[in-house]
């Protein structure tokens, strides 16, 4: 049938995101507990990409053609959603953005609009007009590639500024970040590869976009739910960092440790790790101890395993362990996540923790927290 449209599997698996992402981004924004300028520039990039593809979904499909719509209100939003990214990943390392910066960004999708008008509202030659579009569309995938490695220079920075700093500022979980921009590079592939059949003779479909698009819509979902996990959770360790703080009166390692009062240096080493409370620090290691009381790793190790009965890693875990159970012990605790509680306690993972916890006390953290919760109900 003339003018009807193309439903397939791919095209309706790829508006499932397109849905997805509208839903999320419409219930984040009447969230008041999730309004930030960090949680603004992650709705904008989640709602670029979603725009992107159902954009692209309904030329698919062919309603463009089918209520002979305008190519002059195509948008390029592929010009916005690594920009917004950018940004929203300045915000989230705490970095200030000014508003010159927002304006730089954004002058290549103005840029592109402004293209977008003008060879629309202008006759071309067929050839000519392909020329050209292939051209933009070879300089928009430089120019978010560009942005990408900006972005792995700014995580990469943040993480050598924050190796080895004082438990007192709370750490940025930094790995979801990568892991977001090697999928990033895995989408920008589809998106060149495409581009370079879609502008052969060999191919000339928008079928050839299909793993893009479906790239995009796994791309809408990990940011969306990544983004407002890890927010969550920063948000939760400062809740629990300042509850911590108010409640904590009396000292909470009293006999951990059998230390050998003859020997003195280990004692001043073990009594600063605690009252510094340095094994909240995941960074922590040997030599950043061994360097601050300027001995070597392998002679603090030595004092460690004969005056600690234990080496380094069981001397620094046994310490995180014990403030985790103080604080899963505690009624005013009950509402964080085990995740948050685990990050606050020095440790860099919820799996590594629950390994740990496992070690330490021969149950799990859930475990712990129900018989915990029996013995009070007693």
């Amino acid at each position: 049938m003339e003018n009807s449209l193309n439903f397939n599997f791919y095209n309706i698996l790829i508006f499932s995101g397109i849905v997805y992402g509208l839903i999320f981004c419409f219930s984040i924004i009447l969230q008041k507990k999730h309004q930030s300028t960090t949680i603004t520039f992650l709705i904008l990039t989640v709602l670029s990409l979603t725009l992107s593809n159902l954009q692209y979904w309904l030329i698919d499909i062919g309603i463009n053609k089918k209520y002979n719509i305008p190519d002059i209100v195509y948008i390029q939003f592929e010009l916005l959603i690594i920009p917004l990214y950018y940004l929203f990943i300045k915000n989230y390392l705490q970095t200030k953005t000014s508003k010159k910066l927002l304006l730089i960004l954004l002058i290549p999708f103005f840029l592109g609009s402004l293209y977008q008008i003008a060879v629309n509202s202008i006759v071309f030659p067929l050839e000519k007009l392909r020329s050209a579009n292939f051209i933009v569309e070879i300089l928009t995938i430089s120019y978010n590639l560009i942005l990408i490695i900006l972005i792995f220079k700014n995580i990469s920075l943040y993480k050598k500024a924050n190796k080895n700093t004082h438990h007192n500022k709370i750490e940025i979980n930094i790995k979801w970040l990568k892991h977001t921009l090697i999928l990033g590079i895995i989408v920008c592939t589809l998106w060149v590869i495409g581009t370079h059949f879609f502008y052969s003779d060999s191919i000339n479909s928008y079928k050839i976009y299909y793993p893009l698009w479906i790239g995009i819509s796994i791309l809408i979902y990990w940011i969306g739910y990544k983004g407002i996990f890890e927010l969550q959770i920063f948000k939760e360790r400062k809740i629990i960092r300042k509850r911590k703080s108010n409640l904590e009166t009396n000292s909470l390692f009293g006999d951990d440790v059998s230390v050998n009062k003859s020997e003195t240096l280990f004692k001043d080493i073990y009594q600063s790790i605690i009252t510094q409370k340095l094994y909240l620090n995941s960074y922590l290691s040997l030599q950043t101890i061994a360097d601050e009381f300027k001995i070597s790793s392998g002679y603090l190790s030595q004092l460690i395993n004969n005056n600690g009965k234990q080496n380094f890693n069981d001397l620094i875990n046994s310490l995180r362990i014990k403030e985790a159970k103080k604080m899963l012990q505690d009624k005013n605790f009950n509402k964080y996540t085990i995740n948050a509680i685990a990050l606050e306690a020095g440790f860099n993972s919820k799996s590594n923790f629950y390994l740990t916890f496992k070690k330490f006390t021969g149950t799990t953290p859930l475990e712990y927290i129900k018989h915990n919760k029996s013995v009070q109900d007693i």
